[in-house]
């Protein structure tokens, strides 16, 4: 199993230190990614959580060059909100620059004011995703001049150069919990990225769509809080002492997630970092 980091790149907690000393603790603790979470523009009556936060693509790139081997990811971009066509060179150049460490996990979102802010219809998002993950592919399968002609998107002849480092370009895994979601990512993605779900919830859901993976390698990445504690809190699905929290983790690996990435509510940067040193040296040897 592997495990990232979600970096405190929104909320009170974040700033260009905590972020960056996150990153820089997780990657020398030999996490295997670490992570930024998109919102370009909420109403006011959508931002508790995310008002104050770090621009997704801009952040990431900062971290490339502040890091040599942790892979990068996004959890999870709002792929309907922005051109296909813009975001793919954007990360292709990222992926570039920073050696082939990119990872793209996609949804569609859940702010009707966001997207009126940017312009893009809010009803027809599932739609545009299914095209705009097809522009994607297409952009980052090869060859230096591309066409597409979609419903949503076209665009003739574009040049694409550098190409990404990962051949057919970064791993995109669809965000999101619904049946849909999943359908979407089995039929589109590389995997899928849900948020914490029962483990049971977990495992039929994986168990109604093995016949259409026909064995092919699909990434099922969970996003999760872990809370260190004496014992397991209600409402928490990773909590309670390392040695609990590890069974906790061997069940979902046997349902069927084989990556988790985590956040947690750290008061201060040193309580972070002891966060992630204790999970290290005392849960993740107790998962295969």
């Amino acid at each position: 199993m592997k495990f990232g980091v979600v970096l405190p790149t929104y909320g009170k907690g974040a700033t260009r230190l905590s972020i960056l000393d996150t990153a820089l603790a997780a990657e020398e603790l030999g996490y295997d990614s670490i992570w930024v979470t998109d919102h370009l523009a909420l109403p006011q009556e959508d931002a508790e959580r995310f008002g104050h936060i770090f621009e997704a693509v801009t952040t990431l790139s900062y971290l490339a060059a502040s890091t040599r081997q942790i892979r990068l990811g996004i959890s999870a971009l709002v792929l309907p909100q922005r051109n296909p066509l813009e975001i793919g060179k954007e990360l292709a150049t990222l992926d570039a620059l920073s050696g082939g460490r990119v990872i793209l996990a996609a949804g569609i979102g859940w702010s009707a004011g966001e997207y009126a802010n940017l312009g893009y219809d809010f009803r027809n998002r599932g739609k545009r995703m299914d095209e705009a993950l097809k522009v994607l592919r297409t952009l980052w399968r090869g060859g230096k001049v591309i066409s597409f002609n979609g419903t949503y998107y076209r665009f003739e002849k574009v040049v694409l150069s550098p190409p990404p480092v990962q051949p057919g370009g970064p791993p995109i895994w669809v965000a999101g919990d619904s049946p849909v979601a999943l359908k979407r990512a089995v039929y589109y993605a590389d995997g899928w990225h849900p948020n914490t779900q029962p483990v049971e919830q977990i495992r039929a859901a994986l168990e109604s769509v093995r016949p259409l993976l026909l064995n092919r390698p699909f990434t099922v990445c969970m996003r999760a809080r872990l809370q260190f504690s004496t014992e397991p809190e209600p409402g928490q699905t990773f909590s309670g002492t390392p040695e609990q929290i590890a069974g906790q983790l061997r069940e979902y690996q046997q349902a069927g997630v084989d990556y988790v990435i985590f956040s947690c509510s750290a008061e201060t940067q040193g309580e972070r970092e002891r966060w992630l040193k204790i999970f290290q040296a005392q849960v993740r040897p107790l998962v295969s």
